[in-house]
């Protein structure tokens, strides 16, 4: 029985190996991968190519059925014509191999190379093309399955900087080798120096390295220094961008100002900065698009991507050039943490609140022995004050739960920024751009809550007052505060955005800060209650002698039962859809506020698919 089972597994064995070494089987398991070819047109490690690859590995990281594979012409370093014969053999082999789904290239030689060769080796195989320079987008009628993006650094951007920044220095010092690329970058830039009629323009393209650091030692502060492309000197010597820049920054003591994000953190001041990385995502998108996506009528076959503008803090600072001067929108890298702004902002924020928690508590205390001062009082009197004894009581039970409420709430907002403070003493402190504008976003919503919470307690305090609150009746535009409202909370926990719907002023006459607190509250409560990457729309309007601003988001949605519980200054207590939570006294405010100023409050909901709040007012 043992010798059956063993030939029996023996024939099992032999049966499978020779099933799946077989051609079809291979031919089936080939089949079962949608294979892409990526042709760089330089080498890996150079960091130009690796930052597209980088770009091309994020959108296909979480695919494990596409099989991504590179090869590299290695053309900085190779560049003669028995080279570029070998390439083309070497290809026609390899091209029989493996079946591709689509061609993405990378730079001018794979480029060219895919245009002259692609129809022979890959024929009908889409073809994606990013970093190609000085491209015209009429060569393309002759290649219908090409499709893609070209690298056109904005010289004009860049050279727009340096006029702003350093209005002072008038000659700039080109460099750019005579490859392949720095000719067809030549080309662009001649298009637009003209443009700059104060400007003189130098150009360097046949040099060694010695002989360039010569030139550059021997450049007056009256010169600013634009890097292009340094990959190869007059004698054929191939040159890394690191190498490059750093043995030009020894020399230089000008502003060196550059297009391509491969100079940045070794040397460059900054400029209009093409990102090799974005040209590989978004080769890669297309490429998936094409391979999903068989019809490509919608499809153009040419786009160039926008530059940036990226400046070195460290450079800005050895210059002595304020942020001030640089140009709308810009990023700056390497910019120092301000640990210590945020260590006393948070020791400033931690001894407020626990100043106005002793004060709130010793604010109740003497409540409460108010409160049973006229319970005795009360009991001395008739039945019907017996009723309104009953009243009070329940008063009490409410503040008593809304000071429970609101110490919770301003304890976890303590606990937030201790944590904080606690985090950024650390000695190993360190954080990249993404988790600093994720610790930004963390503070600013606590000390929005904090002081929404703040605000509400004040309001609702003058409410409480024997005298009542003091109006200030002033004219204002209701678009303006609203316009203004919107750009603040543009910052919020679930990241929802606004919808805008205003036409010209509304001018109204009526307590500012009062009206400022109503929208407020309708705001936060729309944003709490909207899903994450939401909207919230906000309009105004007037007819006849009233003023409507609603507020209307797309969210949670409420049912009857919780808008009554609204009304009746009682509202259920709902988390927000982001973890937000509410103390439940703003919305009650919001109304005792209306009804001083004559207004009302209308509200329509549907459960799952959001809420409108229209504050309704009227002029003094």
């Amino acid at each position: 029985m043992r010798k059956l089972l063993f030939l029996f597994s023996a024939l099992l064995y032999i049966f499978l190996s020779t099933f799946i070494s077989s051609p079809s089987f291979a031919k089936n398991a080939i089949q079962n991968e949608t294979n892409i070819l990526v042709l760089h047109s330089y080498h890996q490690g150079l960091a130009w190519t690796d930052s597209i690859t980088s770009g091309i590995r994020s959108v296909f990281k979480n695919r494990p059925e596409i099989n991504l594979i590179f090869e590299y012409l290695d053309t900085k370093r190779n560049y003669n014509e028995d080279y570029f014969t070998a390439l083309q053999n070497i290809y026609k082999v390899k091209a029989k191999q493996i079946p591709f789904e689509a061609i993405i290239t990378s730079d001018n030689a794979a480029f060219d190379f895919i245009r002259e060769y692609g129809n022979e080796f890959y024929p009908d195989v889409p073809v994606i093309f990013c970093g190609v320079n000085d491209l015209d987008p009429n060569i393309l009628k002759d290649y219908p399955n090409f499709y893609g993006y070209g690298e056109k650094a904005d010289h004009f951007g860049t050279i727009s900087a340096v006029q702003r920044i350093f209005p002072e220095k008038k000659n700039i010092f080109i460099i750019n080798d005579n490859t392949t690329t720095g000719q067809a970058i030549q080309k662009e830039l001649n298009g637009i120096t003209d443009r700059f009629k104060n400007l003189h323009f130098e150009s360097i393209s046949e040099f060694t390295m010695e002989s360039l650091q010569e030139t550059i030692k021997n450049l007056d502060d009256s010169y600013v220094i634009y890097l292009l492309v340094l990959n190869r000197d007059k004698n054929g010597n191939f040159i890394s961008y690191q190498n490059g820049i750093t043995q030009i920054k020894e020399i230089a003591h000008v502003p060196i100002f550059g297009s391509w994000d491969f100079y940045l953190n070794k040397g460059l001041f900054g400029g209009k900065i093409t990102r090799g990385y974005e040209q590989g995502e978004r080769a890669a998108m297309l490429a998936l698009k094409l391979i999903q996506e068989p019809f490509t009528n919608n499809i153009p076959q040419f786009n160039n991507l926008p530059s940036t503008y990226v400046f070195d803090f460290n450079e800005l600072t050895h210059f002595n050039i304020s942020k001030n001067k640089l140009p709308k929108n810009s990023t700056t890298i390497n910019e120092p943490k301000d640990s210590d702004l945020l260590l006393k902002i948070s020791v400033a924020s931690i001894i407020i609140l626990i100043i106005i928690v002793f004060a709130l508590l010793i604010w109740l205390k003497v409540k409460q022995k108010r409160a049973k001062l006229l319970q005795r009082l009360i009991h001395e009197k008739t039945s019907k004050l017996n009723e309104t004894n009953l009243e009070l009581e329940q008063v009490i039970q409410n503040k008593n739960k809304f000071f429970s409420i609101l110490a919770h709430d301003l304890r976890g907002s303590i606990g937030v920024i201790l944590n904080l403070s606690t985090f950024i003493n650390k000695e190993e402190f360190e954080i990249s751009e993404e988790e600093k504008n994720e610790f930004n976003k963390d503070i600013f919503h606590v000390a929005t809550r904090t002081n929404g919470l703040l605000e509400d307690l004040f309001y609702w305090g003058t409410i409480q007052a024997e005298e009542g609150p003091k109006l200030n009746f002033t004219e204002f535009d209701i678009n303006e505060v609203l316009t203004e409202m919107a750009a603040t909370f543009q910052v919020n926990l679930s990241e929802v955005c606004f919808d805008k719907n205003f036409s010209g002023e509304l001018k109204i006459s009526s307590d500012l800060n009062i009206c400022k607190f109503l929208f407020r509250n309708i705001f936060q409560n729309a944003i709490k209650y909207s899903y994450k990457k939401g909207r919230v729309a906000i309009q105004s309007h007037t007819e006849e002698d009233l003023f409507y601003i609603e507020v209307k988001d797309y969210g949670l949605g409420m049912s009857k039962k919780i808008i009554d519980s609204i009304y009746q200054k009682n509202p259920i207590r709902i988390e927000g859809l982001s973890g937000q939570k509410t103390t439940g006294m703003g919305l009650p405010t919001v109304l005792d506020y209306l009804e001083i100023l004559g207004g009302k409050l209308l509200i329509t909901s549907e459960e799952g698919k959001g809420s409108s709040f229209t504050i309704v007012l009227k002029s003094k």
